[in-house]
């Protein structure tokens, strides 16, 4: 007879072995035999995906089951490493137990990517965003009627990696939001569709260890940068926000500008062009600036050509290196007039050099 010297190994090695599986398998795996039973009742790391085109019902009776074994099978006395629940409808009760059993358990890592028919109100959310044990939060619900509305500040103090989909940040003074001050190791920063409630104007980003920081669409507000070893700023899908900092941001290495085109915008593009280069004064230390997709230039192009336009002053982008402009092959425009926005962005720029790239 064989040995079996998988089973001969270390329940730490094993455990370490059955993080890489998927959750449902790992979990499958108790049937091997009673060892193998304790084991899986130990798991560190726990996924739950949807079946792609599953009817909704037949997936939330199978989410029901993932959440009762986790609720009352899972050692509860074992820390927790990540926990990720992706794309899949459930009720408000059982995923709020789900989230307290993780963040009983020290949870480091959280994905909540969910949608919901209910109402946001969970009793773990200030838990969450007060959690010493969360170094990464990625959450994004849709709700159908109301948005989940942070506090005014997160008290995080090991958060390194925090996105952030369809929530309202809440005023902590006047008609500014500052929830990000005290999440002291905060590296990376991603917002999508949030909003400010109430009368709130401002969302200020106030952390001195952010390093990155990409924006995507969402309600227009004000943004201000306090953020002072900032080396990454990604604007994404729109140009309506203002964009304002009270330091010096000269550890910036890479602006990256992809905005999608919407024909209304043709209508006010000498706005949105001017706000482009409003950003981009106030970026003005970064060494790579590339704009990602065609739109940005197609929208300056079509306000430059516009005699009565009047143009901001142009950004004095005195460290850049290089400059990036991804160009669609199906775009009919004339190197000359690419050549007049190019040397407009540039001026004040002699050691940079330009790269404007073909793609379908």
């Amino acid at each position: 007879m064989e040995r079996d010297m998988i089973s001969e190994l270390p329940d730490t090695v094993l455990l370490h072995i059955m993080s890489f599986m998927n959750t449902k398998y790992a979990v499958q795996s108790c049937v091997l035999s009673k060892r193998w039973n304790h084991l899986c009742k130990r798991l560190i790391n726990l996924t739950y995906s949807p079946v792609p085109n599953l009817p909704k019902k037949i997936e939330v009776e199978r989410f029901k089951k993932f959440a009762t074994w986790v609720l009352s099978t899972r050692d509860h006395s074992c820390s927790l490493h990540n926990l990720g629940l992706h794309l899949c409808w459930t009720e408000p009760e059982l995923l709020d137990k789900i989230i307290k059993h993780a963040l009983f358990c020290n949870v480091q890592q959280l994905i909540l990517d969910v949608y919901s028919g209910f109402r946001p109100d969970f009793e773990s959310l200030p838990l969450m965003f007060c959690s010493q044990s969360l170094t990464s939060l990625e959450l994004c619900i849709s709700w159908n009627y109301a948005r989940i509305v942070l506090p005014k500040s997160l008290h995080m103090p090991v958060l390194k990696n925090l996105h952030l989909q369809g929530v309202t940040f809440t005023a902590s003074d006047n008609d500014s939001c500052d929830p990000f001050s005290n999440c002291h190791l905060l590296n990376t920063l991603v917002l999508r569709y949030c909003s400010l409630h109430d009368d709130a104007q401002v969302l200020r980003i106030s952390n001195s260890t952010l390093s990155s920081f990409t924006l995507y669409e969402g309600q227009t507000y004000q943004i201000l940068l306090s953020t002072p070893n900032l080396s990454s700023f990604t604007i994404r899908g729109s140009a309506t926000h203002q964009l304002f900092s009270t330091c010096n941001l000269s550890f910036l290495e890479e602006v990256n500008i992809d905005m999608s085109w919407d024909a209304r915008w043709a209508e006010k593009s000498s706005i949105i062009s001017s706000n482009i280069m409003r950003w981009l004064q106030v970026l003005a230390s970064v060494k790579k600036l590339t704009f990602t997709s065609w739109y940005p230039f197609q929208i300056m192009l079509h306000d430059f050509s516009n005699p009565t336009s009047m143009r901001p002053e142009a950004p004095s982008l005195v460290r850049l290196e290089s400059l990036k402009v991804f160009k669609h092959f199906f775009v009919d425009v004339s190197d000359e007039k690419v050549k007049t926005v190019v040397e407009y962005l540039l001026r004040g720029s002699p050691m940079a050099k330009v790269h404007i790239i073909r793609r379908a």
